[in-house]
């Protein structure tokens, strides 16, 4: 008996000594699935912490892009080049969930070679954590120097229906807030878009009329709204190193002397006096506005009232020949921009006539003084962009034949460096491209150019 009860109390003590050895397990256990759980809690919470702050940085950059979107000219940096990054904001509370700053760092010289490229760069700090994030956006300003051909209205000042015909070729983009009228078979080689749902075809729609639209169409568009004047001009042609003229007319003939040196024969009231361009390239005209000549560089006039084109006006450096050409003008008039058409006297023209510019007549046209008036006068060279408010005849054509009757046949050629590089402080569309961003170090200087 004693010996049997000895074995029970043994086997006892076995199970007792195996009963606690599994509670030691499983206290093991569940204590390391405790430390288990408190990392990937705070694991966790250091990932909602670090998605906070980078969604402040997000939020930060989108501030600097709205700011962007604003602006009616292209944005150009601080310092003497107006090159180097520029400070928007600086350790501003955003949301009460943090800190930001932002630069705006432009690509390259907005006034020795304009540019639409900005980078934005911001900086942000969560509160309570000291945690930081940096963020470089890349953005595109679009600029309305982007078109071959903008229109907001596809009938004249008068009313008339102006047809795209079949001897019309476009390079580079065409947009217009109105619809279009088709005689023929123009050719598109670029975009094309129209906030209209269809098209006016003269003869009703192919095959008498067969438009190429060789990158395709866009109908039913966005609207994209023309500036309602020429003060963003005004305005930095106010600024120190601009150049603001008063007349009615003024005339600004653009000249190269034989030591390749650019300067401006200005006549006002009958008094001529030679100057230098402005060194931001911003002229503005207060009246009328008479241009002609050889532009070296890049410049923008302005103007409250009409802009006349007398003669000839060209690059000094013909970019069609060597593309590294930086010569650039734009022409913003407030009024119109038109062709001296005399039908007599000196300034009377039967040849062709070359223009090399951006082109923007706000109220209303580009077009051809007396375009309806003698017999057709040659070609019409221009080699850039027209935008316009309504869209202005340069000639007449039989509606049968399609042969030229007064005025001059279109010749246009887009100017692709206008895609990236528009003239100075030319108007932006207000539209933002986003091309690229990338998360920096948190230790980055966002302050410095590292374009």
């Amino acid at each position: 008996m004693i010996r049997r009860n000895s074995i029970i109390l043994d086997d006892r003590g076995t199970a007792l000594v195996v009963i606690i050895l599994v509670l030691l397990a499983l206290t093991g256990l569940v204590m390391g699935l405790s430390r288990v759980s408190v990392n990937e809690t705070q694991l966790a919470a250091n990932e909602i912490l670090d998605k906070q702050v980078f969604y402040l940085a997000e939020a930060g950059a989108e501030k600097g892009i709205e700011y962007l979107s604003q602006l009616s000219v292209p944005f150009v940096g601080s310092g003497a080049n107006h090159d180097q990054p520029a400070l928007l904001f600086n350790n501003v509370s955003l949301y009460n969930k943090g800190r930001i700053t932002c630069y705006l760092d432009p690509l390259d010289s907005n006034t020795g070679n304009p540019t639409r490229f900005v980078a934005v760069n911001v900086r942000a700090t969560l509160n309570g954590t000291g945690l930081t994030k940096c963020l470089q956006v890349k953005v595109g300003q679009q600029n309305f120097s982007r078109y071959a051909y903008f229109s907001d209205m596809e009938k004249s000042p008068s009313g008339s229906t102006i047809w795209f015909v079949t001897r019309d070729v476009f390079y580079g983009p065409v947009h217009t807030n109105d619809q279009m009228h088709i005689y023929g078979s123009p050719t598109f080689y670029d975009e094309v878009s129209s906030a209209a749902s269809s098209i006016d075809y003269y003869h009703g729609g192919p095959p008498q009329d067969d438009p190429q639209f060789k990158a395709g169409l866009t109908l039913n568009a966005s609207t994209i709204p023309l500036p309602a004047n020429t003060n963003m001009l005004l305005n930095k042609a106010n600024e120190s190193g601009g150049l603001k003229l008063t007349g009615n007319p003024v005339r600004i003939r653009f000249k190269v002397d034989a030591s390749e040196h650019p300067f401006l024969r200005v006549t006002i009231n009958g008094t001529t006096t030679d100057m230098n361009y402005p060194s931001n390239g911003v002229i503005y005209v207060n009246g009328k506005a008479q241009v002609e000549g050889v532009v070296k560089g890049q410049v923008t006039v302005g103007c409250d009232g009409d802009i006349e084109i007398m003669d000839n006006l060209t690059y000094y450096t013909d970019p069609r020949v060597d593309p590294t050409s930086t010569d650039l003008l734009g022409l913003v008039a407030e009024r119109n921009v038109y062709m001296d058409g005399s039908t007599s006297g000196p300034n009377y023209d039967s040849a062709d006539e070359t223009i090399m510019a951006a082109i923007m007549a706000l109220n209303t046209s580009w077009t051809v003084e007396n375009y309806n008036h003698g017999t057709p006068r040659g070609k019409l060279i221009v080699y850039g962009g027209i935008i316009q408010k309504q869209r202005g005849p340069v000639g007449t054509f039989n509606s049968y034949t399609g042969q030229i009757v007064t005025g001059y046949e279109k010749d246009y050629s887009f100017d692709a460096r206008l895609l990236d590089s528009p003239p100075p402080a030319f108007p932006t569309t207000g539209q933002i491209e986003k091309i690229a961003w990338i998360e920096l170090d948190p230790s980055t200087d966002i302050s410095v150019n590292f374009w």
